[in-house]
């Protein structure tokens, strides 16, 4: 749909935080802002809040009056938006009166390869391989904590406080890390269930930078969950990376530490990222509402 208007908003929604960028249709950023979790399958409500928050913020740092947020084109991308109705839910419960939602998986391919055919892995608190063949976008992954995001934060996270449990029954022998997680939880098993019973995937993924952190200190432990994550990017990439020339991007929180533990065949095949997800939200929003869009 054709919009006369001269701005843009571009939504990056994942499960850590909500940015927003407030653009012209040269793409000349106006306004930013920021909140926190936007993940529409994991918390909806928290998710609709933030998305709004984020908005009005980069309205305000351009000056714009928050009455118009709703007249201007929006581009979401969201963590979650590809699970059931979650993306038609939020969408309703948003005031744009023109906007997209996707995920934002496809934001962020948008984002690091523009319209080429490329491969980008996103992994942060989540996980998800997005890419283009042919000018066809798919995606691998990105099914949710429950049942997927191998590799993730998250996944790291419940793997580390598993392995403290079974070191503190004796099944696995324990190492330094598992020491330390225990310690934090006062050496009592329980705690550690308790905290587990309620977390959600960005309560997990605050372990990560500890599992990395004695990765590099050669714990035993920490290389063998760090090694597992490396083999299942593999196995994926395995599958969906071309055998050509075609841009291949590691990104997300967790994507740039990745990149330095894969195998050369991988790390020789990695380029940075045209632009980051917010970006391709933005460069989006214009493709679809711009004048003379369809």
């Amino acid at each position: 749909m054709a919009h006369d208007g001269d701005k843009f908003i571009g939504v990056d929604g994942g499960g850590t935080s909500c940015r927003v960028t407030l653009c012209d249709r040269d793409g000349k950023i106006l306004g930013t802002g920021s909140s926190g979790s936007a993940n529409v399958m994991t918390a909806p409500e928290t998710a609709r809040d933030n998305i709004l928050e984020a908005c009005q913020k980069a309205l305000a740092t351009a000056s714009v009056d928050l009455s118009e947020l709703a007249k201007i084109p929006t581009f979401l991308g969201l963590a979650g938006a590809n699970i059931g109705e979650c993306g038609n839910w939020v969408k309703e419960q948003l005031p744009f009166r023109n906007s997209i939602v996707e995920t934002d998986a496809y934001i962020s391919l948008e984002g690091a390869v523009g319209d080429s055919d490329g491969v980008v892995a996103i992994i942060g608190t989540g996980t998800v391989f997005t890419y283009r063949q042919d000018g066809v976008v798919r995606t691998a992954g990105g099914w949710g904590f429950t049942v997927g995001d191998l590799a993730s934060g998250a996944w790291l996270g419940r793997r580390l406080l598993q392995e403290s449990l079974l070191s503190y029954d004796g099944i696995h022998k324990g190492s330094a890390l598992t020491r330390t997680v225990l310690e934090q939880f006062e050496n009592n098993p329980q705690t550690v269930v308790e905290y587990a019973h309620t977390a959600v995937p960005g309560d997990f993924g605050k372990f990560a930078p500890l599992i990395f952190d004695y990765a590099n200190q050669r714990d035993p432990i920490a290389r063998r969950i760090v090694q597992r994550a490396v083999a299942d990017i593999e196995e994926t990439l395995d599958v969906i990376l071309p055998d050509d020339d075609a841009r291949f991007c590691m990104i997300g929180g967790l994507g740039p530490v990745y990149a330095n533990l894969l195998s050369s065949y991988y790390r020789e095949r990695i380029s940075e990222p045209l632009g980051d997800a917010v970006t391709g939200a933005t460069q989006l929003a214009i493709k679809h509402f711009g004048k003379g869009a369809v």
